[in-house]
């Protein structure tokens, strides 16, 4: 790469050094390995940020949109939805600070044809340029033929076609150590974009597969009933500070955690022991008075509420049996619709090991 680019300075030197006479231009034209090296650079990091935060931020509002993140063809289309996103937040990277880090690094800065720095709305229409011109829209193919056309026409002394009538992309001589630097930083985010593709994929397959999975078998170990549950839980016993056995049911994007369990209640009333408990989470969660009635002819209560700090919402029910509390409790992240009917059979399936349905 070094080789390469030490080659684009001399002849886009050559190119514009200007004739005799003439006034020299502050700096030479940038080839067109360099643009692409720096072009490559900039958009990886971009899109890598775009999508984590657009997923992150549409997947707690949407979970008919989280959902459809998590098919294969719908990760696909996210990640070309990401490229248009991440050049316009490339536009305002440059208007904000005055270049990108792939740029910057290799010497690299745009600015129109007269020298003036171009503004947010002029880098927006030339990235758009990039986008549909130059990366094909992003397209598998289309966009090796787009890029290929805007190679040529830089190798051949002319301007790439959404450059022409306004911009310039010029770039100073650099020495070895930038360049090793930049080489550098190149391989850095190479293996972490392979290794985030991967990871994808893996998730993908793993997802699908859950999905399409056999449910197992669970058996309540204090009454010794048996009940399927969906694929999409993972199982693990725990304890919590006072000792008290946990049965904890994950789900597998970790969007729901769902917890069964029981413990004397002394000479505790129910709305004693609710008292108490909604004291005991309290640090922690929100939970208004709830309700009392009576849940498959036992006594019970049931309330939610959300986390003190975040949205994260908290359902609980306990019933009264013969002198035991027996607790099932769900905690869920947003979108609470996206874990909802599953959260819902899972915990009629739990109580089922412990009432009779009517």
């Amino acid at each position: 790469m070094e080789q390469q680019l030490q080659h684009e300075d001399a002849i886009v030197l050559e190119k514009t050094a200007p004739a005799s006479g003439d006034e020299a231009p502050a700096l030479p034209l940038a080839g067109p390995w360099r643009r692409w090296f720096a072009r490559l650079f900039d958009l990886w990091w971009e899109v890598v940020l775009i999508g984590f935060l657009g997923g992150f931020v549409f997947g707690q509002v949407s979970a008919d949109l989280l959902r459809w993140l998590e098919s294969p063809i719908g990760g696909k289309l996210f990640g070309l939805a990401c490229v248009p996103l991440a050049l316009l937040f490339d536009a305002g990277l440059m208007a904000a600070l005055g270049n990108t880090p792939g740029k910057a690094l290799l010497g690299m800065r745009v600015g129109l044809v007269d020298g003036r720095t171009p503004g947010f709305f002029q880098l927006c229409r030339r990235n758009l340029g990039v986008w549909v011109a130059g990366f094909g829209l992003g397209l598998p193919l289309i966009n090796l033929l787009t890029m290929a056309r805007q190679y040529r026409k830089l190798r051949e002394g002319e301007q790439a076609s959404y450059d022409e009538d306004s911009f310039r992309v010029r770039a100073r001589p650099i020495g070895w150590i930038r360049r090793a630097g930049f080489f550098a930083a190149f391989l850095v985010l190479f293996a972490a974009m392979v290794a985030l593709e991967h990871w994808d994929r893996e998730d993908t397959r793993k997802t699908a597969a859950r999905n399409a999975g056999p449910s197992f078998q669970w058996t309540n170990p204090g009454t010794g009933r048996t009940v399927s549950v969906a694929p999409q839980w993972g199982y693990q016993q725990t304890e919590a500070d006072d000792g008290t056995v946990l049965h904890q049911f994950t789900q597998y994007s970790e969007h729901a955690v769902v917890i069964l369990s029981s413990e004397d209640a002394g000479d505790m009333s129910l709305p004693e022991y609710a008292r108490a408990w909604t004291d005991t989470v309290s640090d922690s969660f929100k939970v208004p008075a709830g309700s009392f009635g009576t849940f498959r002819g036992m006594p019970s209560w049931t309330a939610s509420g959300k986390r003190r700090d975040d949205a994260t919402r908290i359902q609980v029910r306990l019933v009264l049996m013969d002198g035991q509390v027996w607790r099932v409790m769900a905690i869920q992240s947003p979108p609470v619709d996206y874990t909802a009917d599953l959260v819902d059979v899972l915990a009629g399936r739990l109580w089922d090991t412990v009432l009779t349905v009517p």
